[in-house]
């Protein structure tokens, strides 16, 4: 493998190639790369979300980071459909970031709900035909950030402009990507094969219900930051099922990066804090596990909502509404889960029950 090659493995392809070495020279040789590779691509994403800030607007660089998620994940994945049917998908979920949480702050309340949970349901059909690459993350996730990152005015047309540009480059890494793989499926099969009757497409209305559910009732509290709780409810609604050991962890590894910030907070001088981001993001990139992912991820969040909220209230609202948005999902979810299945085997004992 080239050292070019090499800089192109993701997280755990590096670090199965580092373990494939058995001389501690060699081995330590990869280390340094694996390390160099992380910091190249910390520098990349900064320079991405600082110059989208400069040309978009700073109030943007939530737009800049989702063009950034786009160009970096479809490196690796697809939408498992033809590449050439996979660009209208993209324009599509970039243009529901760019439509549906503006119009989710314009609409009554009650009415939002349906704005997200319809907009949700449709990024994971558009997305997650296969739920084996876990594309919702990255996409509930932007869709989350925008809603929570509201501009109006020219900076909302610019950020509709940022993420037409984000839409048009992460479509040309999926199709350089994939334009020579072979698929099945076609655009049309996103929506043929949504039937009730396929675990998929439970997965796919549970995640929408619960992320949506819980994002609205912590707008109705009137909590601050509630798109932390909508980011908490998908994080759990994984499609092999939620478990009480995975709303654990959530809530663990929240409470173990509010403890970061706190002590950060209290040793580095306030000039200083402009970086506790920065080592929330390398701190991620090196931890493999999902819980130490989660507590550092955890921390750079907290590092951007202190300029806002300060360090007491931010603290407080991270924990809040992670715990209440995981406990949503895993309960939620579970009434979700008979309904659905109820529904199934009525379809199922109508279809037996019908001549033929």
């Amino acid at each position: 493998m080239t050292f070019y090659q090499e800089l192109q493995l993701n997280q755990a392809g590096s670090k199965s190639y580092v373990a494939s070495f058995k001389k501690p020279k060699d081995k330590f040789v990869h280390i340094l790369i694996y390390i160099l590779k992380i910091f190249l691509n910390i520098a990349f994403s900064t320079a991405v979300i600082v110059f989208s800030g400069l040309i978009f607007g700073f109030e943007n660089c939530v737009a800049g980071l989702v063009l950034l998620l786009g160009i970096l994940v479809f490196r690796f994945t697809d939408l498992d459909i033809h590449a050439t049917h996979s660009l209208g998908a993209i324009y599509l979920i970039f243009a529901i970031f760019a439509i549906c949480p503006k119009v989710a702050h314009l609409v009554p309340t009650g009415c939002d709900l349906l704005i997200h949970s319809g907009s949700i349901l449709l990024i994971v059909i558009l997305a997650c035909h296969n739920v084996g690459w876990c594309n919702h993350c990255t996409l509930i996730l932007s869709y989350l950030l925008l809603y929570g990152s509201d501009v109006s005015g020219i900076s909302y047309l610019c950020r509709v402009i940022c993420l037409l540009v984000g839409a048009t480059l992460t479509a040309l890494v999926l199709y350089r990507n994939r334009k020579k793989t072979e698929f099945k499926c076609g655009f049309k099969n996103l929506f043929t094969d949504f039937k009730i009757s396929n675990e998929r497409t439970r997965w796919q209305i549970k995640i929408a219900l619960c992320v949506s559910g819980a994002l609205f009732l912590a707008t109705l509290i009137g909590v601050s930051k509630p798109a932390w709780a909508g980011i908490a409810a998908m994080s759990v609604t994984i499609p092999q099922g939620t478990t009480p050991m995975r709303v654990e962890s959530r809530i663990r590894a929240n409470v173990i990066g509010c403890i970061l910030l706190f002590f950060a907070s209290i040793i580095l001088p306030s000039v200083l804090w402009g970086y506790i981001g920065i080592i929330g993001g390398i701190g991620a990139a090196f931890c493999g596990k999902y819980e130490g992912q989660t507590a550092w991820n955890s921390l750079s969040a907290l590092a951007a909502a202190t300029s806002v909220l300060g360090v007491k209230r931010a603290l407080a609202f991270r924990i809040l509404n992670n715990i209440f948005g995981a406990l949503f999902a895993f309960m939620f979810g579970k009434i979700i889960d008979r309904i659905l299945l109820a529904i199934n085997n009525l379809i199922e004992n109508r279809k037996k029950a019908t001549p033929q």
